[in-house]
């Protein structure tokens, strides 16, 4: 089993029709192709987490790459896994506020940076995983 982390950020912000697409989509895409995860947004940024096979993984992501829905895309994560931390999900969406950026990236912290999402990966690639398990626990 195999997991990837990525950040992008969308050319213009999505709405919620397109963040409902882009969920639609890849449920019914992933699920035929034995792809589980998750989608974090918020303000233009994206952060996913993808669990599967490593090379129906890896070529998700190179698609995902080549979508011009996304820009600045960037793994920041990727490795074997024992097992599925969102086995039942073929892709969920969460949407943050500001107010639950800080809470679940900054530890409450002010933002005061451009591209949190990316920021906090890029300074501490581990978090991204906690924060995808805390969103679960949280949400579902």
């Amino acid at each position: 089993m195999f997991e990837l982390l990525y950040t992008s950020v969308s050319p213009e912000g999505l709405t919620e029709n397109g963040l409902l697409e882009i969920q639609l989509e890849a449920q019914k895409h992933n699920a035929s192709i034995g792809v589980t995860g998750m989608l974090v947004y918020y303000d233009r940024e994206i952060m996913q987490i993808l669990e599967g096979d490593q090379e129906t993984v890896e070529t998700l992501y190179e698609s995902i790459c080549h979508d011009e829905r996304h820009t600045l895309v960037e793994v920041f994560y990727s490795g074997e896994i024992k097992q599925r931390a969102f086995s039942d999900w073929s892709m969920e969406v969460v949407v943050l506020d500001e107010g639950k950026v800080k809470k679940y990236l900054y530890n409450d912290r002010e933002l005061g940076i451009e591209n949190p999402l990316h920021n906090i990966m890029k300074t501490n690639p581990n978090r991204g995983k906690k924060t995808f398990l805390s969103l679960r626990d949280t949400y579902y």
